[in-house]
């Protein structure tokens, strides 16, 4: 019977020491892994985050106060400014061009076109485009357009009228800025003048901010 406890006991104390030598394997184990969490939080703390120069800043806060005065005196729902860019190929090698908006201002309670306007093809909207040809920025009523996408896509976003003019960098449209109306009695008030003045210098004032833009990005190469 001695030698049967005896057994019990040198079991029990070899169980013992294998859960205290598991147990510190894993405080082991699991404090290397903290230790490297620690520091790894220690080194993300100490790197520093590359956030855009004041040129940018300033660029882009211009942009947006120049909209929303454009906003204001035109009495419209929307100002915008699009941007056109390349966006990959067809499979038969042939540039996508994209457009996308980059900037707007808006009325109380009218809903932004941000999120709809980023990457659509040019083709999509040929006849909208069109228009910049004659760069004249006379307000268009939507209704009295021909039916196509651009039509259904103002529509969709409740725009009875519009006016734009194309940005330019040497000669070349590489964008525009458009005001949009969504009520018939502000657009029935816009004087086609005053709009076209407002759009105008509204215009030459975001091809200069653009222009400082592209040319503090090339001096930093």
């Amino acid at each position: 019977m001695s030698n049967l406890t005896t057994w019990y006991e040198i079991g029990g104390i070899v169980m013992a020491l294998a859960a205290g030598l598991a147990t510190g394997f894993y405080y082991l184990i699991n404090k290397g892994k903290i230790g490297m969490l620690l520091k790894e939080r220690r080194e993300s703390k100490t790197q520093t985050v590359n956030l855009p120069d004041n040129c940018f800043w300033n660029v882009h806060t211009v942009l947006h106060e120049t909209l929303t005065e454009l906003r204001v005196k035109t009495n419209c729902a929307r100002a915008q400014i699009v941007q056109f860019h390349n966006g990959g190929e067809f499979l038969d090698g042939i540039s996508m061009k994209k457009m996308s908006l980059t900037h707007e201002s808006l009325d109380k309670g009218v809903s932004s076109e941000m999120p709809l306007k980023q990457g659509l093809l040019l083709s999509m909207c040929v006849d909208g485009l069109m228009l910049l040809q004659e760069d004249d920025a006379q307000v268009y009523k939507v209704d009295e357009l021909e039916d196509s996408w651009c039509k259904q896509f103002m529509e969709n976003s409740n725009v009875i009228a519009f006016s734009f003019l194309p940005i330019k960098k040497h000669g070349q449209a590489v964008g525009y800025v458009m005001v949009q109306w969504c009520s018939w009695n502000h657009a029935d008030d816009a004087d086609e003048v005053e709009v076209s003045e407002c759009i105008e210098n509204a215009r030459k004032l975001v091809e200069i901010q653009l222009h400082i833009l592209k040319k503090n990005k090339n001096g930093k190469r």
